[in-house]
């Protein structure tokens, strides 16, 4: 791939941007380094019949979305797995913690950024307008998951997750001050965030689902994955198939008050 200016990229049109942007997602460097993120491509998003019957403005800003989203998937990866160079043992333990918080803090603010990703690709998509965000972002987009028909309220108990999520671990970090300077100090800054990939790996899960609504599928008939691990899946699955748009109301509400209250 040759290096191009930035009025050549903007004179790209929305098919040869996909082709670039898809082939810098399938390079062969992605396997080699143990990141390969299959099936996620600009194309799929581009071909589906919503996008199709976007103007070309608005395609490309879509586009630029998915983009968005499936490289961040691959720098969440890249963070999580980072290797630091070799430490010396008379710099035990404290290098380490101190090289370990800085990997942990990357991924923090890489996987926030998928979730925004997230809600912009959904909400432009799904309304074909482009999503302006006020003071609280999340709270707009699920504002939106309510409305009537709503074929993605189906993706409401992953993006409550996310919240969760952002409020106990990301928000602090980047508004609060870190709270990795303590974990430093008591020497548990190695640890590995679970959580963090668990939330980047639903968001990577859910991008079949996202192609499925956007080429108009009923999400009724896309059947649900219902993880043991997760609490609340089944009760909210059970509520959503019922398709009672007050019980989807109230559970959604329900879902991010639980949230609220535990933060306090």
């Amino acid at each position: 791939m040759n290096k191009i200016t930035e009025n050549e990229l903007d004179n790209l049109d929305n098919n040869e941007l996909v082709s670039r942007m898809d082939a810098i997602l399938s390079s062969p460097y992605w396997s080699r380094r143990g990141n390969k993120i299959m099936l996620l491509s600009v194309k799929n998003i581009f071909d589906t019949e919503r996008v199709q019957g976007f103007s070309p403005d608005f395609q490309r800003k879509v586009i630029y979305k998915a983009f968005g989203l499936l490289l961040q998937l691959h720098y969440t990866k890249f963070s999580y797995s980072a290797n630091f160079f070799q430490i010396a043992e008379e710099d035990e333990p404290h290098a380490k913690q101190l090289y370990s918080a800085a990997r942990n803090q990357w991924t923090y603010v890489s996987s926030r950024i998928i979730f925004e990703y997230f809600m912009h690709l959904t909400y432009m998509i799904g309304t074909g307008k482009e999503y302006y965000m006020g003071k609280s972002s999340i709270k707009k987009y699920k504002t939106w998951l309510k409305k009537k028909d709503n074929p993605y309220t189906y993706f409401a108990i992953s993006v409550m997750r996310a919240e969760s999520y952002d409020r106990t671990k990301r928000s602090p970090e980047i508004h609060a001050g870190t709270k990795l300077a303590r974990k430093i100090l008591l020497l548990t800054a190695s640890d590995i965030d679970d959580d963090m990939m668990n939330l980047a790996n639903i968001m990577e899960s859910q991008w079949g689902f996202i192609l499925h609504i956007a080429n108009d599928v009923d999400s009724k008939n896309m059947g649900w994955v219902i993880c043991g691990t997760n609490t609340g899946d089944k009760e909210w699955y059970e509520v959503w198939e019922s398709g009672n748009q007050k019980m989807i109301n109230s559970e959604i509400d329900k879902m991010f008050t639980q949230n609220e209250l535990l933060d306090k």
